[in-house]
């Protein structure tokens, strides 16, 4: 009797629930995609904007201070945390960012090395732009101190930052960067 069972739920399983013809292809709206066929450039005021929000976006999003450190921590700081880097992000990259939790992995750095961290020697370039699109190229060195400001660590990142029109401003559609060392702290105090 279960093997019948089971052999129904299996067959039923398995039996599609509508056709392939009937399923509609989900496409984002135009301003969530860079656009392939436009060949315009972006304008080097907005290029300017693109490296100045890089820095900008780098900084505040690598910089743990000890100003209510503990706090941060929170579900409630954490939150607090992202409603600053959010002005920065287009809305879906800011779902994406607060749903695997990349805005964390700076303050669990900081924790796991009992250290501050600041951004340093931040340098940006434009890698690539069309009008509706731009990639800003960047290195810097972040740097761990403790309380007093001494220098413990130091590692060098580098990542591209793709820019969107979202809703008519700039915003960050993508940060990739070598999150290697990252992890390799994170996993080595485990």
């Amino acid at each position: 009797m279960s093997t019948l069972f089971l052999s129904s739920v299996m067959i039923m399983g398995c039996t599609p629930s509508e056709s392939a013809e009937n399923v509609k292809e989900t496409i984002p709206p135009a301003t969530n995609q860079p656009s392939i066929v436009s060949n315009q450039k972006a304008s080097a005021i907005d290029e300017q904007q693109a490296l100045e929000m890089s820095l900008d976006y780098k900084t505040t999003e690598l910089t743990v201070d000890y100003k209510d450190y503990e706090d941060t921590l929170t579900v409630e700081g954490l939150l607090a945390r992202a409603e600053v880097i959010r002005p920065f992000l287009t809305e879906r990259n800011f779902e994406s960012n607060i749903d695997a939790r990349f805005n964390k992995i700076p303050l669990r750095v900081a924790d796991k090395e009992k250290a501050l961290l600041h951004p340093e020697n931040i340098q940006t370039k434009i890698k690539d732009s069309k009008s509706d699109w731009i990639l800003v190229e960047y290195t810097l060195d972040l740097k761990f101190t403790d309380k007093d400001g001494k220098e413990f660590k130091s590692i060098p990142l580098s990542g591209d930052i793709t820019f969107l029109q979202d809703q008519g401003e700039w915003r960050i559609q993508d940060d990739t960067y070598n999150m290697k060392p990252f992890t390799e702290i994170i996993n080595n105090s485990l």
